[in-house]
């Protein structure tokens, strides 16, 4: 607050990611509203909740009623929340996502908009039938491929004594810094080229997504577990072949 002061300008909101991407890290529901009450306080004029990847859990997804009750009905007012079906359908590609907030900025979007906010007709149609289906029922074919697969990949790094970073989510971020080192390659993307043309392993290299990330792949285990599992042992083929 002080810092935009500075610049003589004011922060409009705050944003809360959980799970977070690309790391997958998670809030508990009292952490993010001690969070969002400290940032009111301090004059944020909202704040805004991600939950994009809040079904892609082990736990529960959020209940926002429940939620909602931590909160003074004046303090509401000021908190807008992003509740997706994009990723808890694994239809990364119809961009689809709830908009839940107050009737002031609804209002406000509402004459602001243009048609970028309309969704698609595909987008839609996924929406109508999941809900018509039950949406617990809808992503359970997703959400537990993938839970099943995230302990799986854990048990898996565990094993090969690995660094990982694994919250929740579709992903998880593995050091590779020792087989970079053997090869000379100042970044992970070098690893990434290798395994994908001689191992058929697709991985992204940390360094796209920072600098601070040019020793880390970031693997996907929005799969099978099966599939998870056959990936895994791809990534640790290629990673012996460099050692010889």
């Amino acid at each position: 607050m002080a810092y935009a002061a500075r610049h003589g300008r004011k922060v409009a909101a705050l944003i809360l990611t959980s799970p977070d991407n690309p790391t997958g890290l998670t809030y508990s529901p009292e952490q993010q509203a001690h969070l969002a009450r400290t940032a009111l306080a301090a004059g944020v004029a909202y704040v805004i909740f991600d939950w994009m990847y809040h079904y892609i859990t082990d736990e529960s997804p959020m209940d926002l009623n429940a939620f909602l009750r931590l909160f003074t009905p004046e303090e509401r007012q000021r908190l807008i929340f992003m509740d997706g079906i994009t990723k808890s359908l694994g239809g990364s590609n119809i961009r689809n996502a709830h908009l839940i907030a107050s009737q002031e900025v609804i209002r406000f979007l509402t004459v602001w908009a243009t048609h970028s906010t309309v969704p698609t007709y595909y987008a839609m149609a996924v929406a109508v039938a999941a809900y018509e289906m039950g949406f617990a029922e809808a992503s359970r074919p997703l959400v537990e491929p993938v839970n099943a697969s995230r302990r799986l990949l854990k048990e898996f790094l565990d094993e090969q004594g690995l660094h990982y970073i694994l919250g929740k989510g579709y992903y998880a971020f593995i050091h590779v810094r020792p087989w970079l080192e053997r090869r000379g390659w100042a970044s992970a993307e070098a690893l990434g080229g290798f395994l994908a043309e001689t191992f058929g392993l697709a991985v992204v290299p940390g360094d796209y997504f920072s600098p601070y990330g040019r020793e880390w792949i970031r693997f996907s285990y929005a799969l099978p577990p099966e599939t998870t599992l056959g990936a895994l042992q791809r990534l640790m083929e290629g990673l012996s072949a460099l050692e010889r």
